[in-house]
């Protein structure tokens, strides 16, 4: 985790197709916080994942119980089917902005973006 510690941000991206969202998020915020405590106080974003696998029920059920244990909003993405990847690359350049001090946030580069559907 030693090149982790030079992130401003954390992306946690968590497997939707498992059947153990929130045990594979509160794993990895364990070992963070077990390596350094600073670590685990850094700002953190959290997306669902392989939703285009995931029925719109399923999506709900695992988003709510993420927001529940993360205290924070979940975004539910497909990197595979590159949808909905917009409002988190925006909400990750903002928050990175933040952490810098910057003022205002660059677009999100075209070959970053969604498809059509986001």
């Amino acid at each position: 985790l030693g090149h982790v510690e030079r992130c401003g941000v954390l992306l946690h991206l968590i497997d939707g197709t498992s059947d153990h969202v929130v045990a594979a998020y509160e794993t990895v915020r364990e070992e963070l916080a077990q390596y350094d405590d600073e670590l685990a106080k850094k700002p953190e974003i959290v997306a669902l994942n392989k939703c285009d696998a995931l029925t719109a029920a399923e999506i709900k059920k695992k988003q709510k119980a993420l927001e529940k244990v993360s205290g924070g909003e979940v975004f539910t993405i497909s990197a595979a089917a590159r949808t909905a990847l917009e409002p988190l690359l925006v909400t990750m350049l903002q928050t990175i902005h933040d952490y810098r001090g910057e003022q205002q946030p660059q677009p999100v580069p075209e070959f970053m973006r969604g498809t059509a559907e986001d």
